[in-house]
C-alpha cells in the first residue's frame, strides 16, 4: 500500500469538513430552534395536572411569546413541564406559572408572572403552592353528563312539587315584600343626586384625608407615645394607692391606739369649735376693728422701742408755765426779787423742758 505524506494532516482535515457539513445541514433544516437554544434558558415547573398543556405550546409574559414548552412527563404524582425562555426576559425568584387558554380553539399557554427581588434559580423547579391548572370546559361538561345520567328524577320531580307548593303558601307574603323592594328602589332613584352629591362629599373627604395622610399618621404615632406613657404611669398610681391603703390602716391603728388619749383632746376642741360657732357674729364685727387697732399699734411703736401717743384736747404746760411763774411769784430779775425783770436771770424757778416765753432758752 501506498503511504501519502502527510496523512494526519488530511485525516483532521477530512474530520473538520464532516462536522462542517453536519452543522450547515443542521442550520438549514432547523435553525429556530438551535438559535432558541442559543438565545433562551431552560426552566421547569410543577403542576397538580399538565391541563392540556404539550410540547410546542407557547410561554408568555404579560401577554407577550417570551418561549416554548420544550417537554412534558410525570414526577412524583405531579405533571413536570420544562420550557424555554427567552435570556433578554429574566425571572424573579417568586416566578408563578399558569397554564391558561391561549385561543377559542382551546389551544393552552403557559402564562409567567415574574415576581421577587432575587433571580430564579434555572435547577428548581417552581413548586405548585405557585402554580396553577385551567379549568377544561369538556372535563366539566363530561362531569354534568356523567352527574345527570345517575340523577334520581323521581326525586328531583318530588322536590321541583314542593318547591312549587311552598311558593304558592307564601305568595301572599311575597307581593308585599316585591313592593316594599320596588319602593326602595322608587326612593333610592328620586334621591339620585343626593347619593350622588354624598359619594361626592365622602370622595372630597376620602382626599382630604389622603393629603394628610402624613399629620394623621403622626397624630395615631403621638397617641400611641402618650398611651406608653400612660401605661408607664400606671405602675406609678398603682403604687401610690398602695402606699395610701398602707398609710390609712396605719393611721387606724394609731386612733386606735390613743384613742384614750385624743377622745378628751377631741372633746375640748369640739367645744372650742361650739364656742366659735356662737360668737360668729361677734367676731364678723370684731375682724374689722382689730385691723385698725393693728394698723395703730404699728404706728405706735414703729420709731422705737416704746409707745409714741397723741392726746387730743390737752394743753401742753410751754403755754402754761408763764401764767404760774406770775402767780406764783417764781419770775425774778437779775437783782433778787420783785426786781423788773430782765433777760439776765432765769425765766422761771421750775422751768419746763420748753419755756413758754418767746426767745427763752431751752
Amino acid at each position: 500500500m501506498l503511504k501519502y505524506r502527510g496523512s494526519a494532516r488530511l485525516i483532521r482535515s477530512g474530520l473538520m469538513g464532516v462536522v462542517l457539513a453536519i452543522l450547515v445541514i443542521a442550520v438549514g433544516l432547523q435553525p429556530e430552534r438551535l438559535l432558541a437554544y442559543a438565545t433562551s434558558q431552560q426552566y421547569k415547573a410543577l403542576f397538580s395536572e399538565a391541563g392540556g398543556i404539550f410540547v410546542g405550546n407557547d410561554v408568555t409574559m404579560s401577554g407577550i411569546k417570551v418561549g416554548s414548552v420544550t417537554d412534558v412527563s410525570l414526577d412524583d404524582g405531579d405533571a413536570l413541564v420544562e420550557f424555554t425562555v427567552d435570556s433578554r426576559y429574566p425571572l424573579g425568584s417568586q416566578t408563578s406559572a399558569h397554564i391558561r387558554t391561549g385561543s377559542l380553539l382551546g389551544q393552552r399557554v403557559l402564562a409567567l408572572e415574574s415576581a421577587g427581588s432575587g433571580t430564579l434559580n434555572r435547577t428548581d423547579a417552581i413548586p405548585v403552592s405557585r402554580t396553577s391548572s385551567p379549568y377544561s370546559l369538556s372535563d366539566a361538561v363530561g362531569e354534568l353528563t356523567s352527574n345527570t345520567a345517575g340523577t334520581d328524577t323521581q326525586q328531583l320531580n318530588q322536590s321541583l312539587d314542593t318547591l312549587s307548593d311552598t311558593l304558592d303558601s307564601i305568595a301572599p307574603q311575597l307581593g308585599p315584600t316585591f313592593d316594599g323592594l320596588t319602593r326602595l328602589s322608587r326612593a333610592l332613584n328620586s334621591r339620585n343626586e343626593g347619593l350622588a352629591q354624598l359619594l361626592k362629599s365622602a370622595s372630597d373627604v376620602t382626599g382630604i384625608l389622603s393629603d394628610r395622610s402624613q399629620q394623621v399618621n403622626r397624630l395615631i404615632l403621638d397617641a400611641n407615645d402618650l398611651l406608653g406613657v400612660l401605661v408607664e404611669r400606671r405602675q406609678a398610681i398603682v403604687d401610690l394607692l398602695a402606699n395610701t391603703s398602707a398609710v390609712s390602716k396605719q393611721l387606724i391603728g394609731l386612733v386606735a391606739d390613743n384613742e384614750k388619749t385624743l377622745a378628751p383632746t377631741l372633746e375640748r376642741l369640739n367645744d372650742v369649735n361650739k364656742v366659735l360657732v356662737r360668737n360668729r357674729d361677734n367676731l364678723a364685727k370684731a375682724i374689722p376693728g382689730a385691723a385698725k387697732y393693728q394698723t395703730t399699734l404699728s404706728e405706735a411703736v414703729s420709731s422705737g422701742p416704746y409707745y409714741t401717743a397723741y392726746v387730743p384736747n390737752f394743753l401742753p404746760g410751754e403755754l402754761l408755765q408763764p401764767f404760774l411763774d406770775y402767780a406764783f411769784g417764781y419770775r425774778r430779775g437779775a437783782f433778787g426779787a420783785g426786781a423788773p425783770p430782765t433777760n439776765t436771770g432765769p425765766r422761771a424757778e421750775v422751768p419746763l423742758p420748753y419755756n413758754g416765753v418767746p426767745g427763752g432758752s431751752r
